[in-house]
């Protein structure tokens, strides 16, 4: 790809779950899916409803959030509402590079040129509004980036602008040799958001199970969080990461009773003998190892 990207269209789509047109889903559905008895178990499946403060209420639009099938129904409603309009509509417009990266309701869409990207913006919340869809102002954002964005705000001593995506902050960044590269590291919102899951589960746990029970758990939480997190680059916050919940865990462990059960020093000897993973990159971005 030697084209240069210099405008990311980074848009969010307004409660996207919370939104999604019945009618037009179970339309798109009929054009890969012949079963009439699957389509109808879908379809009560999207009219179950939902319980909030244990009160239900009856819904003609949305995909539960935590339900099972809502990520596989998402995708197939962005496909045809985004990804095959793109292909075929927007594509064939364009005189310049561009590119749609898209997972599940989260996406950006690169350009190399300015009034492609802006005019895009514009037709992007009309094809939206087709599907029943808002896209939301707020967190919406056109912007100027990649290698030659880079090298001329830094002639101008201004800094790169960068985007949030999948839960890593995307920024322009030099290797070792100098050259461009696009950096990546963990999302202060997103790490924000980690560390108050890891402390409301540790609150929660300390008393419910035995401690060599649930350490062995926390253990598994933090191979999970390398797992999709550990990109070269973001080793650093993986670090940090792991530090903090050394802590949270040392707070929680310590409130199991009125007793304290260690000091650091006795706290730091049991780690050494129950030792929790330590961070690790397990997707390396810039060679061939895998």
């Amino acid at each position: 790809m030697n084209a240069p990207l210099n405008f990311v269209v980074d848009m969010d789509i307004s409660k996207f779950f919370d939104t999604v047109d019945h009618k037009r889903l179970m339309e798109c559905l009929r054009q890969r899916i012949a079963d009439p008895t699957l389509l109808q178990l879908i379809g009560r499946f999207l009219k179950s409803g939902i319980m909030e403060e244990g009160v239900y209420f009856e819904t003609d639009q949305g995909t539960p959030q935590d339900g099972v099938l809502s990520p596989v129904l998402a995708n197939v409603y962005l496909h045809y509402a985004l990804d095959e309009w793109f292909e075929t509509e927007v594509i064939p417009q364009l005189t310049g590079f561009a590119r749609l990266i898209r997972y599940a309701d989260d996406f950006v869409v690169c350009f190399e040129n300015e009034n492609e990207a802006r005019a895009f913006g514009d037709e992007l919340r009309r094809q939206m509004g087709k599907f029943g869809l808002t896209i939301s102002e707020e967190k919406s954002k056109i912007i100027e980036f990649g290698r030659c964005t880079c090298t001329r705000a830094k002639q101008y001593g201004r800094k790169c602008e960068i985007f949030d995506f999948l839960g890593f902050t995307h920024f322009c960044d030099k290797s070792r040799w100098g050259n461009f590269k696009l950096g990546r590291k963990m999302s202060r919102k997103k790490f924000r958001q980690k560390m108050t899951d890891m402390n409301i589960w540790l609150k929660r746990i300390r008393n419910r199970v035995k401690l060599d029970k649930w350490w062995k758990m926390l253990g598994l939480k933090l191979l999970g969080h390398y797992r999709y997190y550990g990109l070269s680059g973001n080793f650093r916050m993986l670090q940090n990461f792991y530090h903090q919940v050394v802590r949270l865990a040392f707070k929680w462990v310590n409130r199991r009773s009125q007793r304290k059960s260690y000091n650091w020093a006795q706290f730091l000897r049991f780690i050494l003998f129950n030792p929790l993973p330590k961070p690790k990159i397990y997707h390396s971005l810039y060679n061939l190892n895998p």
